[in-house]
C-alpha cells in the first residue's frame, strides 16, 4: 500500500476511540473546497512521492503503539479506489487495531467486500450535495446508483457510521439540508460540517464562506426531522 502521510494522534476523527490516521494517495472526485490537494491531484502526488511512507514503515509505527493507540482511520484521498485496501486493512486488525474507513461511497463493490469479511469497525461516508448538484460539486460525472448503493449497505450494515456533509454558502441552503439528510434516512447519525475556506484544491473557493452558528442550528432541526442523531461540526 502507498501511504502520503500520517497524524499519529486524533481525539476526535474516530468517534470514542483514540487512533492515528493514515492518508491514501488519489481520488476519483476533483472537489473544488477539498482541502487535502496534495493526495488528489496526480501532479501534486508526483511532488510528495518522495516523502511517501513505506508500508513497513507505519506497520511498525503500529506496533510502537499497541496499548495506547485504539483504532486507525484510513482517509485520502480515496482510499477504496487502491485494489489492495482490503489486505492492507487485514493486517491492521491482525495488530489488534479496530479501522475507521472514510469514503465517498464511490465504490459500493470494495464496501461490500470490507464488510462481508468484518473488516470495518466504522464507516463514515460523504454526502456532497443533492444529486442534482453532485456532478458540477464534484467535478466529475457520477454514477448516482453506485453512490445509493453504498448507502444501503452502511445504513443496513450493523456497524457503527455516519454520513456527512460539509456546508458551503452558495452552494448549499436549507433546500439542500433536507434533501440531502431525507437522502440519509436511516442513518445512525448524520454530521454537518462547516466550510473554512483556507487551503482549497480549486483556488476559486476560498471566495466562498461557511454559515453562522444560528444558520447551522436551522439546518440541524431541519436535518433532525429525518435523523435523530445529528451534529454539527462548526
Amino acid at each position: 500500500m502507498v501511504i502520503s502521510g500520517i497524524h499519529t494522534l486524533t481525539l476526535l476523527d474516530f468517534p470514542g476511540h483514540i487512533s492515528c490516521i493514515v492518508f491514501l494517495p488519489g481520488c476519483n472526485f476533483r472537489c473544488g473546497y477539498c482541502h487535502n490537494a496534495e493526495f488528489v491531484i496526480p501532479e501534486k502526488i508526483k511532488k510528495i512521492e518522495h516523502d511517501f511512507i513505506p508500508e513497513e514503515k507505519f506497520f511498525n509505527f503500529l506496533e510502537t503503539r499497541k496499548g495506547k493507540l485504539e483504532g486507525v482511520v484510513i482517509s485520502g484521498g480515496e482510499p477504496t479506489i487502491h485494489p489492495d485496501l482490503p489486505e492492507f486493512i487485514k493486517k491492521i486488525k491482525d495488530l489488534g487495531f479496530l479501522v475507521k474507513l472514510d469514503t465517498n461511497g464511490t465504490n459500493p463493490k470494495m464496501l461490500q467486500k470490507l464488510l462481508e469479511e468484518k473488516l470495518v469497525d466504522y464507516i463514515a461516508m460523504d454526502m456532497k450535495s443533492s444529486p442534482e448538484k453532485y456532478d458540477e460539486f464534484t467535478g466529475v460525472k457520477n454514477d448516482f446508483s453506485l453512490l445509493e448503493k453504498s448507502r444501503d449497505l452502511i445504513v443496513n450494515s450493523k456497524i457503527n457510521h455516519e454520513f456527512r456533509t460539509t456546508y458551503v454558502k452558495g452552494w448549499h441552503d436549507q433546500k439542500e439540508v433536507e434533501t440531502i439528510a431525507k437522502w440519509c434516512t436511516g442513518a445512525q447519525k448524520y454530521t454537518l460540517q462547516n466550510f473554512r475556506p483556507q487551503k482549497t484544491l480549486d483556488p476559486a473557493w476560498g471566495k466562498y464562506t461557511g454559515f453562522t452558528e444560528p444558520e447551522l442550528q436551522e439546518m440541524k432541526e431541519i436535518a433532525e426531522k429525518f435523523v435523530k442523531n445529528v451534529e454539527v461540526l462548526s
